[in-house]
């Protein structure tokens, strides 16, 4: 066994261990990021396990010992949910998809009894297991049979792996090219996701027939295992236009025309004729249009009727009356059209500089508040009027 591989599998789950904290930061509110985040934590889980086994620290560590057959039972279900609610972003999960959970829930019943097992039975059989590493898969584990769980959960996330690529494909094939077209970031990650999970189950096949025949444990099998995991946690850190698409970047098909979008005209709150001289909406033209009171983080509702010298609830109910949309709305469509006044400044600034002195908090903010007023994402937006 080489002496690397355990601090490798360290690596492996602090990195992704950093990566959950990440989606949690930029994608906290949006629910579909849930089932990104269980599918990482239960590979954390299993690398951890593989660095303690390896590093022979489970025995500091006895409450991981038999643990990593449940983890791995739940990673292609969650992959299942992310993507389908990735690709389907206005859809509920019907009841009938949790039958999907099935099979992990059935298996971690089963194997309950192992966890149950006394420390000093945990310990000779780690014992055993460092004499002998193929001890683990002809012993029983809980109440199944010896040599069936890890075939077992192999080519049930290899079926999985399989299924959730046709589904991609699919979902692609019969949307047409110009729906690939604007949502090709979103689908060149759920597609370089789907491949790493799949090898990583590929490669956990390597290692079950290496100790099935050679009756040792394959350390290059774990290498590339943990490589895999690491370029796809990478890859998303790294990858602006894939954070703008975390709530789903499929659009629905009257959006999908080049020509169905809103204009910036469109796009900027305007004053209703009924209230062209109202005082109470020439003040608040004066101090959102003309001074651009929004580019300021903390300009809210409460802030704005202070200066207004009205009630939170009247100005809330006014704007409603005076541009027929919500104060938030409001308040979002005037950042939006100012960070599209300011195209001609990508040259010289980032992109996130420009979110930010359009007065938007966070990345995430920006995006979400885009794709909710615009109907689309930010750059497939600046693709179509730069046409």
């Amino acid at each position: 066994m080489f002496i690397y591989v355990p601090y490798l599998s360290f690596l492996t789950s602090g990195i992704g261990c950093l990566f959950i904290f990440f989606l949690i930061y930029r994608f906290g509110n949006i629910s579909k990021v849930n089932w990104l985040i269980g599918l990482v934590l239960c590979i954390v889980w299993m690398e951890f396990y593989m660095y303690a086994l390896t590093s022979k620290h489970i025995y500091q560590l006895l409450f991981l010992s038999r643990t990593a057959n449940v983890f791995r039972a739940f990673i292609p279900v969650f992959l299942y949910f992310y993507i389908w609610t990735m690709l389907n972003p206005d859809k509920k999960i019907a009841t009938s998809q949790l039958l999907h959970f099935i099979f992990p829930v059935t298996l971690t019943i089963v194997v309950a009894p192992d966890f149950l097992l006394p420390n000093s039975q945990k310990i000779a059989l780690l014992n055993d297991y460092y004499k002998q590493n193929n001890i683990l898969l002809i012993r029983p584990t809980g109440l199944i049979p010896a040599g069936i769980i890890q075939p077992l959960l192999i080519n049930f996330g290899l079926i999985y792996g399989f299924y959730n690529a046709w589904l991609i494909q699919n979902t692609k094939k019969r949307n047409g090219h110009e729906f690939f077209k604007i949502n090709k970031q979103i689908f060149n990650w759920l597609n370089l996701l789907t491949i790493s999970v799949t090898l990583f189950f590929v490669f956990q096949l390597f290692q079950y027939f290496s100790l099935s025949f050679n009756q040792t444990y394959n350390p290059l099998s774990q290498i590339f295992k943990c490589s895999m995991v690491i370029i796809f946690c990478s890859y998303l850190i790294i990858t602006p236009n894939v954070h703008e698409n975390m709530d789903g970047c499929i659009l629905p098909q009257p959006l999908m025309s080049w020509n169905n979008y809103l204009s910036m005209e469109d796009i900027y709150p305007k004053l209703l004729a009924a209230f062209q001289k109202d005082n109470l909406a020439l003040k608040i033209e004066e101090i959102f249009k003309t001074n651009k009171c929004y580019l300021d983080k903390s300009c809210d509702l409460t802030s704005m009727a202070n200066l207004l010298e009205v009630s939170p609830g009247k100005l809330s109910s006014n704007v409603k009356l005076f541009y027929g949309i919500s104060f938030v709305e409001f308040i979002n469509r005037l950042r939006i059209h100012y960070f599209l006044s300011s195209a001609k400044d990508f040259d010289t600034f980032t992109f996130e500089t420009c979110i930010n002195n359009s007065g938007f908090k966070s990345r995430s903010t920006f995006y979400t508040s885009f794709k909710k007023y615009v109907g689309i994402n930010p750059s497939a937006y600046l693709k179509v009027i730069s046409k």
